[in-house]
């Protein structure tokens, strides 16, 4: 949606919410049924006797992923877009997996930079892509404790990784918008490889036009997006391209389930106003950001033992439980995979169902793969953030193609058909707490019977007034950095050999 819109929204929202406007009830939250918020805590031993590859190790015996992998849940059939930088299939962690270098985004540079390819030599341009392929599909084998790697969270699925940026520069990695006016063409051609789910850890500058419809296309055809919510902090935003309508923003969590310092807080302030507004700038799940054992280059060649902490490792790891969970129920669609992710999410006992800081909770691998989610409904839940609580929710408008100007196109009056392909499983009767929004009969507004033409007038301007306010902080509120490269690694302290932010 274009940022006047989105303005206008928020503005809208804060009217109706003084107004008393009704909003849709809510889920009530799933029982909390482990330590923190749906992981497990460290083992018991002090944190300065662990090395770093067993402080690494927490989220894996958290989610029981050796158990599941053992059990043949490893996204066989499952294919995953990468869309990070180039990467190196030379470490030990992708020998033997399925890993395709795809494509570049970067033809437009061949002229300055020479040959262009998706797949490089080990450095620091490529490292970050490496190491979310690792952590995708990585076969759990390489130069860590008697021999131990980076396991990935879906080793039997289909990686195709595309790099966004110019892989021959030094300081390639500080430019990751090579090509952005080709980005949706990019997109076309991520699915038209059969993609299943689309991961991107890093930040891109994206307009709201032509790709959002690009996107839209995907959607469309039941392709998934899972991207990183950026390391700017509690006192930041999203970041692109989180403007996106339709991406799944995931932040990051410590062991103890909190939400980790550098996990920013969604633009939207409540539970109340979410339900008002399509989901942009907004977290939606939380998964395991902090001491991930992922790899990376250190002194300039691999190193399996290093921690590292970020959104960027918190995306990677719903993909691939994304690509468990298509494999495991293999008649579900994509939206179904997506209500079964975020309405098993866990989050304290008594909370609204999404808050600002956390989204709807802390993704449960347990309940995922347990949970047949065939039984919710086949309408894309947070297009409309208020769709995820609902059982019989209205399908959202997801046009494909922009109007003649370059713009989104305005949605259809209620009733009519909208761009939205219609659902092909039916939606379940109310459960789990679940409510229909309420009925309002034309002209009332909150339960009134009507409005005095004052009243409209006053709201018509408090609508100005607000719309101006919003845009002034949308301008001046936290950036949303272009860059989420992971810092050159560094020796930790302590035990281990190094640490790294993603």
């Amino acid at each position: 949606m274009s940022a006047r819109r989105s303005t206008l929204r928020v503005a809208t929202a804060l009217v109706a919410a003084l107004l008393g406007m009704s909003a849709p009830a809510a889920i009530a939250a799933p029982a909390d049924t482990s330590a923190g918020v749906g992981v497990a805590a460290l083992p018991a031993a002090p944190a300065d006797q662990l090395t770093d590859w067993q402080k690494g190790q927490w989220w894996v015996d958290a989610t029981k992923l050796k158990e599941r992998h053992a059990a043949g849940i490893t996204g066989a059939g499952v294919t995953i877009a990468l869309l990070n930088g180039p990467v190196s299939t030379s470490v030990p962690e992708l020998q033997g997996q399925d890993v395709r270098p795809t494509a570049t985004n970067c033809q437009s540079q061949e002229e300055r930079w020479g040959p262009l390819t998706p797949d490089v030599p080990l450095s620091k341009t490529s490292f970050h892509t490496t190491s979310m392929a690792a952590l995708l599909v990585g076969n759990g084998k390489g130069n860590g404790p008697n021999g131990t790697g980076v396991l990935g969270v879906a080793p039997g699925a289909t990686l195709r990784t595309y790099a966004l940026f110019n892989t021959l520069d030094p300081a390639a990695h500080q430019d990751l918008d090579c090509d952005p006016a080709a980005l949706p063409q990019l997109i076309d051609r991520v699915v038209a490889d059969g993609a299943n789910i689309v991961e991107i850890p890093q930040g891109l500058q994206v307009g709201f036009g032509e790709f959002q419809v690009a996107v839209n296309r995907a959607i469309n055809k039941g392709v998934m997006f899972v991207i990183g919510a950026g390391n700017g902090g509690a006192n930041s935003i999203p970041m692109k391209p989180a403007n996106t309508t339709g991406f799944l923003i995931v932040g990051g969590i410590d062991q103890n389930g909190n939400a980790t310092a550098d996990s920013p807080t969604s633009l939207t302030p409540n539970w109340a106003t979410a339900q008002l507004l399509d989901s942009t700038y907004d977290i939606h799940v939380m998964a395991p950001g902090v001491d991930i054992i992922a790899g990376s280059v250190l002194n300039g060649a691999w190193t399996s033992d290093v921690l590292q902490s970020g959104t960027s490792g918190s995306s990677a790891i719903v993909a691939g439980q994304l690509a468990l969970m298509k494999q495991k129920w293999p008649k579900a669609t994509s939206n179904q995979l997506l209500y079964s992710l975020l309405r098993n999410a866990r989050r304290t006992a008594g909370a609204p169902p999404w808050s600002p800081r956390t989204g709807f909770g802390a993704t449960s691998f347990q309940a995922t793969l347990t949970t047949d989610p065939s039984v919710y409904p086949d309408v894309m839940p947070f297009y409309d953030m208020k769709n995820v609580v609902l059982d019989n929710p209205v399908p959202p408008f997801i046009p494909e193609q922009v109007d003649a100007n370059g713009h989104l196109p305005t949605p259809p009056p209620s009733g009519t058909a909208s761009s939205t392909p219609p659902s092909t499983a039916s939606a379940p009767s109310a459960t789990n707490g679940s409510a229909t929004p309420p009925v309002v009969a034309a002209g009332e507004v909150g339960g009134s019977s009507g409005a005095p033409l004052g009243w409209l007038l006053a709201g018509a301007v408090l609508l100005l007034i607000i719309a101006a306010v919003v845009l002034l902080i949308l301008r001046n509120r936290r950036a949303h950095p272009t860059i989420h490269t992971p810092d050159t690694p560094t020796p930790a302290v302590g035990v281990g050999p190094g640490k790294d932010t993603s």
